[in-house]
């Protein structure tokens, strides 16, 4: 079933890849290539609500190529500064194709393949890449997108991710200020989660962990709800952006601890978190 349904994923992307490639060559005799070196410091790794129990925050520097006809492919190192624990936690490889479909509706493909640290207590830790593509409408009143995808590891996950926000821009096209308040739901599986409760003993202990056992993850589930606040700054060189997201995670798992076969419902925080950084563009 699964692989049927990442079948019919693919098959979406590709056509609408061939549908609205034209668009993105019309579009692309008004842009410029160009490369653009990054860097951003995450202040926790928080995905769909779900987090490890030791804060995990993130300095990621990235290279990426941006052509004008709407590809881009980039490669990034996320170090890993914690209380605990200092060291590159992943590396990624991404690639991508921006598109314009309609007037006022943009679409983008990407793909990511994951190089986690064998020692990574992420809840994406055991993750090996992700697929997805992204619709959005935008006009002057309320905008709206849609984000479906598979993440890839030894169970694959799928993910439906709607979102709804509001665009505030202030200046010209090359010193350009935007805000743009946008609340979002996560809907999918929680496949990668029940691997990260079977690996998390063993990867903090260093040693064969008894069996956990996980209930009331399967199947397609609400995740959690998300509130956030994008601002960010383009000039013709650099720009900078920062995001504070708000999550408030729903749909608990009932887990066991080591050697024992009582179930317990875990716990769920609301999580305020915040990514923020710097690029240039050259």
């Amino acid at each position: 079933m699964q692989r049927k349904t990442l079948y019919a994923i693919l098959c979406i992307v590709c056509c609408l890849f061939a549908q609205f490639n034209l668009h993105a060559q019309e579009k692309s005799k008004e842009e410029q290539s160009y490369f653009k070196l990054s860097g951003s410091y995450l202040t926790n790794a928080v995905y769909n609500g779900r987090k490890d129990s030791a804060t995990l925050p993130y300095i990621t520097p990235s290279l990426a190529y941006y052509d004008k006809s709407g590809f881009n492919i980039g490669v990034s190192a996320s170090y890993l500064n914690s209380a605990d624990a200092h060291r590159i936690d992943l590396f990624s490889i991404d690639a991508g194709y921006n598109f314009k479909i309609a007037k006022q509706v943009n679409g983008s493909v990407y793909a990511s393949k994951y190089f986690y640290n064998t020692n990574s207590t992420n809840v994406q830790g055991n993750a090996k890449g992700l697929l997805g593509g992204t619709v959005s409408y935008e006009n002057d009143i309320l905008s709206i997108s849609g984000d479906i995808g598979v993440l890839f590891s030894q169970k694959n996950d799928f993910f439906f991710i709607p979102s709804i926000y509001h665009g505030f821009s202030f200046g010209s096209d090359d010193n350009e200020w935007n805000i743009a308040p946008t609340v979002t739901a996560s809907i999918g599986t929680l496949n990668y989660y029940k691997q990260y409760f079977e690996n998390i003993g063993k990867k903090r202990r260093g040693v064969v962990s008894q069996i956990v056992q996980v209930k009331n993850a399967d199947g397609v589930l609400l995740l959690d709800y998300e509130l956030s606040l994008p601002i960010t700054y383009d000039g013709k060189k650099w720009g900078l952006f920062i995001t504070p997201i708000y999550a408030i995670p729903q749909s608990p798992v009932q887990i066991t601890l080591p050697g024992s076969s009582v179930f317990r419902e875990e716990k769920l925080e609301n999580s305020f978190y915040a990514e923020l950084g710097v690029y240039v563009k050259f």
